[in-house]
């Protein structure tokens, strides 16, 4: 694209190449649940995680993203090229992960692989193998991998393997000289193409992050390009630049149907995404196998059930542990998780043993109450002299405190990467044995890769990450301010204060939805624009989440204190 072309659409970049780019990631719900499964295979040591779906369907995003992430904490091997024989598959392996050899002996290789996992599971760094286009992996080199997975503890598995590839790889793993290895897939996840409506919030989103936050494509083109790619995002992002194109043409700033129809005739001689009766494919959930069950929200980021009488309650969720469960707030995403380890055994560590020891005795109630006035101290607000209820409905109770003093109590529940993108400080629940007694204490900063626990834990009141992670298991609770009053639903039509300074949030964004001051549909398009660019659900409501994003992000300074 030429740069007047860029500049007649007020783009800064190009929206639409095809090339895989993860700051033009969308996460849809299938794409969330996609990366979450794989972060969990590669936390959990879960051994083998396969993740299958059609070309173009995002799967190599994914995997940039998941690598990038994790490069700091895991040594990884990734194998492009899998038409290898055993021999050379191993000999792959071993040079990305930079193992030195002493010989070309297969035992003294595997011998030099077993010491590498060893050593690396002493210092707590995860070792993981993955394989993209895995389709293209002859038997032979299957069955390699299912033997590199023997190489295990009694207690742990020391090497998580992730393959990628094409429908054609499940199929694969289901013959019957493949089935060892078949059973061994704890995790499984299938990427399907994107509805109708992700379809139109995948093009808003890339548009957004291309710089250009007004709608140009009219819905009647949304709809087309859906249509004749099936939802594949590579198969759209063809046709919505073949579409911009034929506008650019007519100088027209509006994408129109017949534009999308104009630039399809160049690149499709058929939909042939589509079925017969004109519907992309089913849609499916991902399965997770050996009863780990994920629920997943647009992204790896996080979980949040609202705590104030003004505040729709969020849709009942049935988890194994009856969790209450909204909508995800970041962009940074990651889902509420069940797993079949009904309580897992205490980590092998002085601190984690010295933690168990002091909640043991500790009061919880207490705990929470204290936890939650250094949350106050941050705010500069109030603080709770005591708990004038006690009981499972104590969280209830310090959300109607916090609504009198004019805050929102909100639960979280996430990784630990998802809380500090967020960036308030919040209320841990410190649970070292899964499912055993908790307490509550305070994270208020982190400095130097230090984490501050005003309270101290078994002595310490900055923690490392792994420390931290080793008794919080993600739940937490994180206080916030909505300034400007905005309610969280807002009817059509209805012209009100608070619907003005919506539209002058999402202005200082950079997000048009006018003047008017009217929740009109410019409004709820102009939320479902920044949602879908922040990767949230496209309520196209100014729920909580969206309104954490807005403040954040806006000219106008508001107060919040920051972990940072």
């Amino acid at each position: 694209m030429t740069q007047n072309y860029l500049s007649f659409f007020d783009l800064n970049d190009d929206p639409f190449r095809l090339t895989p780019d993860t700051a033009y990631f969308y996460n849809s719900p299938e794409h969330a649940t996609a990366l979450l499964s794989l972060e969990y295979c590669v936390k959990e040591k879960e051994g083998f995680c396969i993740l299958t779906g059609e070309p173009g369907t995002g799967k190599t995003t994914i995997l940039r993203i998941f690598v990038e992430k994790w490069k700091d904490r895991a040594e990884i091997a990734l194998i492009m090229t899998p038409r290898l024989s055993p021999e050379e598959f191993f000999l792959a392996i071993l040079e990305d992960f930079k193992i030195p050899l002493q010989s070309s002996s297969k035992n003294d290789m595997l011998k030099a692989f077993r010491d590498f996992l060893l050593h690396n599971a002493q210092i707590g760094r995860r070792v993981a193998i993955i394989v993209d286009e895995a389709q293209e992996l002859p038997d032979t080199t299957l069955e390699e991998l299912r033997l590199l997975s023997n190489l295990e503890t009694e207690k742990e598995k020391l090497l998580q393997i992730i393959l990628i590839g094409q429908p054609e790889l499940r199929t694969k793993l289901g013959t019957q000289s493949l089935r060892q290895l078949n059973q061994r897939i704890t995790v499984r996840v299938q990427l399907e193409p994107l509805s109708a409506q992700e379809t139109a919030d995948y093009i808003n989103t890339r548009l957004i992050r291309g710089g250009n936050s007004s709608l140009l494509y009219n819905d009647k083109a949304r709809s087309l390009i859906f249509e004749l790619s099936g939802g594949i995002p590579r198969t759209i992002n063809l046709l919505a630049s073949r579409g911009l194109m034929a506008a650019f043409l007519e100088e027209s700033r509006e994408v129109s149907e017949r534009h999308v129809r104009q630039g399809a005739k160049d690149v499709m001689a058929t939909a042939s995404t589509v079925s017969a009766s004109g519907k992309p494919p089913t849609r499916r959930v991902a399965a997770i196998a050996t009863g780990v069950l994920l629920f997943a929200v647009a992204g790896w980021g996080l979980y949040f059930t609202l705590g104030t009488q003004d505040t729709p309650k969020a849709a009942a969720v049935q988890t194994a542990a009856a969790t209450p469960v909204a909508a995800q707030v970041s962009s940074a995403r990651l889902a509420n998780q069940t797993t079949a380890k009904a309580s897992a055994p205490v980590p092998d560590s002085s601190f984690t043993a010295a933690v168990s020891r002091e909640i043991a005795g500790a009061d919880t109630h207490k705990t929470a109450l204290d936890s939650f006035n250094v949350m106050a101290a941050a705010w500069d607000f109030p603080q709770i002299v005591r708990l004038a209820k006690r009981g499972p409905d104590v969280w209830q109770y310090l959300a109607d405190m916090s609504a009198r003093r004019g805050m929102e109590l909100i639960q979280f529940y996430g990784t630990l990467d998802g809380l500090l993108e967020l960036g308030y400080p919040a209320i841990l629940q410190i649970d070292p044995i899964k499912n055993g007694k908790e307490a509550y204490t305070a994270l208020i900063g982190v400095n130097n890769g230090g984490y501050l626990i005003p309270s101290g834990l078994a002595g310490k009141k900055q923690l490392t990450r792994e420390e931290l992670e080793s008794v919080w298991h993600g739940r937490a609770y994180v206080l916030w301010k909505n300034h400007k009053k905005i309610p969280s639903r807002i009817a059509n039509g209805a012209k009100t204060h608070e619907t003005a300074a919506l539209q002058n949030l999402l202005a200082q964004v950079g997000v048009s939805a006018g003047k008017s001051g009217m929740f009109d549909t410019n409004t709820v398009n102009a939320l479902r624009s920044f949602q879908g660019s922040k990767g949230l659900k496209t309520t196209g409501q100014p729920d909580p989440q969206t309104l954490f994003h807005l403040y954040k992000e806006s000219a106008a300074i508001y107060y919040h204190p920051s972990l940072k």
